[in-house]
């Protein structure tokens, strides 16, 4: 189950404890380290098209269609769309193109119908901050595409990140995957990058002066047996939480999926019940290097899931 969002929309992200990491600062300059970070942040986007957010029988549209065009008049915003839509007859036939799944899709249909349907252009949730370039600033987290229903990877056009405080933590149980709640604090960064493996985008303000640099380990050197998570699971800094590395994929190009994780820190299983919404970008670290983040759950058994390789995140870096 790919993990999606536990409020407002329809995805998440979410951090790990054990030990503080913030302990010993480094003074590393090099492009072969990232600050792994864990933090619970809230994410906002505006999105580049107006979004399907409602279904019902009888229409083509599904959760998660962009609006592109109507009658070939393209819509760029809800004044657009609500402007063209008091010109159209009742009985005219009307043409409307979406994007779904990267691909453009023709719809007959008319104004009843577009009248039912809720369109906008926001989304929001929670997920966790995975890593911070300190050569850069450059941020990665979610560690799988923000989406919504049949839209995969939306075109973000102005996105945010927020720090949160007051953090909740609705436990996971065999078949129903929990999830982490907070309010939301400070702006720390912006992206406008929603790739296949999460977000990425720019820090603008957030102290990193005491978190720990951790370099970055080839797939290769990724082995079966103890690894570590860094979650924030309360208002404090993230700690390192106990896990499994159970198999790894073989990937030779970027995949989802690299390796099958397991929750064995007894804390953590108490406190989340296993993987919960807004865990995803959780960063993974093994010996001394930051190898992946959380990127699904499997809802038969929230303490198991997935991680995604770090260098899979990076492409295009």
């Amino acid at each position: 189950m790919n993990l999606k969002k536990c409020f407002l929309t329809t995805f998440l992200i979410y951090f790990l404890s054990i030990g503080f990491i913030y302990s010993e600062p480094t003074t590393k300059n090099d492009s072969n380290y990232l600050i792994p970070i864990g933090n619970i942040t809230q994410i906002d986007a505006e999105l580049q098209y107006l979004m399907v957010r409602n279904n019902f029988t009888d229409s083509s549209f599904k959760i998660g269609d962009s609006l592109v065009s109507i009658n070939n008049n393209e819509i760029k915003n809800y004044s657009d769309f609500s402007s063209l839509l008091n010109t159209l007859s009742e009985n005219e036939n009307i043409k409307v193109q979406v994007l779904r799944n990267n691909e453009k899709i023709d719809i007959d249909t008319n104004k009843e119908i577009l009248e039912k349907i809720n369109f906008n252009n926001i989304v929001s949730g929670f997920a966790t901050l995975t890593y911070v370039n300190p050569q850069n600033n450059n941020f990665g987290a979610v560690a799988h595409p923000i989406s919504v229903g049949f839209n995969k990877n939306l075109p973000i056009k102005n996105g945010y990140i927020s720090s949160t405080s007051n953090l909740t933590i609705d436990k996971s149980y065999k078949g129903t995957v929990g999830c982490i709640n907070g309010e939301k604090n400070e702006f720390i960064g912006d992206f406008k990058d929603n790739s296949s493996f999460g977000i990425k985008g720019t820090i603008h303000k957030l102290d990193l002066s005491k978190f720990k640099q951790y370099k970055i380990a080839q797939l290769g050197e990724v082995k079966t047996g103890k690894a570590s998570i860094l979650l924030q699971t309360s208002n404090g800094e993230p700690r390192e939480y106990e896990i499994n590395i159970l198999n790894i994929k073989k990937q030779r190009n970027p995949e989802s999926k690299t390796f099958k994780i397991e929750i064995i820190d007894k804390e953590l299983l108490q406190l989340t019940g296993g993987i919960v919404q807004g865990m995803s970008g959780t960063p993974i670290v093994q010996d001394d290097k930051i190898i992946g983040a959380v990127s699904h759950a499997i809802e038969n058994n929230p303490a198991t899931g997935y991680g995604v390789y770090i260098g899979w995140m990076l492409e295009g870096e």
